[in-house]
């Protein structure tokens, strides 16, 4: 089982989302030059439900608010749930 899939089934996310978010940071300066970015591991982080955010760490939200905020042409789904996030989580930004 990969991390995306851990996370994406809410299995040790106070271990794993740091990992991812770090992950996501360091590969999202070339993700947005190549134009190509881990779609599946930011899907699972960007689709955690919003009281996760809230509970575990408002930090977090904002380290991934920043991340999403390097990014450029996202595809369409991946759009759809940086927006779903940013709707969930604005009172933490």
């Amino acid at each position: 089982m990969t991390v995306r899939h851990l996370i994406g089934q809410d299995v040790g996310l106070p271990w794993l989302l740091p990992v991812a978010l770090d992950f996501l940071r360091e590969t999202a300066p070339e993700g947005a030059l190549t134009g190509w970015y881990d779609d599946d591991l930011l899907s699972a982080v960007l689709t955690r439900k919003a009281p996760m955010w809230r509970e575990s760490s408002p930090a977090w939200a904002r380290h991934l608010n920043q991340t999403v905020g390097m990014l450029t042409e996202l595809s369409p789904y991946i759009q759809r749930e940086v927006d779903e996030f940013h709707a969930a989580v604005a009172g933490l930004l």
